[in-house]
């Protein structure tokens, strides 16, 4: 497998990863099971750190996977 396509993978793992991650933090906030003194806003701050280290990833995968197509690999 290609560096460049190594790099792809990754991108989708890694924020599919960060994606279950905020549904299941979401879910233990509805249920219940984590108490937050205002729900909405917990759930607020869970998806709006998640969109961000999704958007972080994102690019710098893409970025490595341009640099390895560029250079070939």
């Amino acid at each position: 497998m290609k560096k460049s396509t190594r790099a792809l993978v990754g991108l989708v793992v890694i924020d599919a990863v960060i994606i279950l991650g905020a549904a299941w933090m979401i879910w233990q906030t509805k249920s219940g099971a984590w108490r937050a003194p205002d729900e909405a806003a917990a759930i607020s701050a869970i998806t709006t750190t998640a969109g961000g280290a999704i958007g972080i990833v994102t690019v710098l995968l893409l970025m490595a996977s341009w640099m390895h197509r560029k250079r070939g690999n």
